[in-house]
């Protein structure tokens, strides 16, 4: 093997890891979106919580991974409303 087919190879690897230190596993997705969901559909309807909580989701995954997630909330809830807080800004204004 070429020493740049190498190079390619371990940066390849480098970004692959480094892009899911802080995603969420599909399961926390899925829980974190349904908490949302159920929730805001009460107030935004179906369709608009349906968009806001796949962005909530969206966001969070792109920040946190599961055990950040699960220390977040183990905290008092204005703690997890603090760390929360730029998803539901970003979210409420793209609506």
């Amino acid at each position: 093997m070429s020493t740049i087919k190498k190079y390619k190879l371990l940066i390849t690897f480098i970004f692959f890891v480094a892009s899911k230190t802080h995603a969420l596993s599909p399961e926390y997705e899925k829980q974190l979106y349904i908490g949302c969901y159920g929730d805001s559909k009460k107030y935004i309807g179906a369709d608009g919580a349906k968009i806001y909580c796949t962005c909530i989701v969206d966001k969070l995954s792109k920040k946190f991974s599961n055990k950040e997630v699960d220390k977040i909330f183990k905290k008092k809830a204005e703690e997890i409303m603090r760390a929360m807080e730029f998803a539901t800004n970003e979210c409420e204004n793209s609506k």
